[in-house]
């Protein structure tokens, strides 16, 4: 049919509202779907990230503490009043070491004391004269020192820690770490955590006690 110039053919005809909607309603799903993976994919890196970082962490803080307890009550010149452990609770450690054998415990990291303070979500090590945060912004829930002497038998510590021959005893201790932060998606109820253990054999008393002090 040929109406005023131009061809008209039946059937034709140009996108009506109901498809215009349909059309919009599957780019906002679309859409959504989209926002929402990505959304997923930057939580789980950054939850991987920080889960990372809490394992190594609490990784090296074993290690650290490892080491040094280890050399605890090194005494060259047999001094006396040198304890290895002047104080021993669930979550707090001074331990002592004449390092560079002058017969005091006043030089670098000769005086150490470690701390769970579990109000503050952190945990602390003091020496020199500096408390030096090692972690924090954590729960350490869980997280606690333990005591053994050498029938490999535990000392418990109460409330005032091990008292002055209690301490004398000790011949292992054993570090446990639980650090834990929350994950990165307010939805996840997961929490990012850590936990890492280690026995620490005192080496002055436990290898030497043949050669030891009078």
């Amino acid at each position: 049919m040929q109406l005023a110039g131009r061809q008209v053919f039946r059937g034709q005809r140009g996108f009506t509202l109901v498809d215009i909607l349909v059309a919009t309603g599957l780019v906002a799903v679309l859409l959504t779907a989209v926002t929402t993976f990505n959304r997923a994919q930057l939580f789980t890196f950054h939850n991987q990230a920080v889960q990372s970082d809490v394992q190594a962490t609490a990784r090296g803080i074993v290690d650290l503490m490892t080491r040094e307890i280890r050399r605890a009550g090194a005494n060259p010149t047999c001094v006396p009043g040198l304890n290895a452990i002047t104080d021993a609770k669930q979550y707090r450690l001074r331990i002592q070491s004449d390092l560079d054998g002058d017969g005091a415990v006043t030089g670098v990291n000769e005086d150490i004391t470690y701390e769970y303070k579990f109000s503050q979500n952190k945990f602390v090590r003091m020496a020199n004269g500096i408390t030096e945060t090692l972690i924090d912004n954590v729960s350490l829930s869980g997280s606690r020192i333990r005591y053994f002497n050498g029938a490999d038998a535990e000392i418990t510590a109460g409330e005032t820690g091990l008292s002055g021959s209690q301490r004398d005893n000790v011949r292992r201790i054993r570090v446990e770490l639980d650090a834990s932060r929350e994950a990165a998606d307010p939805e996840n109820g997961m929490p990012l955590a850590a936990s890492i253990a280690n026995d620490i054999n005192l080496r002055n008393r436990y290898f030497v006690n043949a050669v030891a002090c009078p």
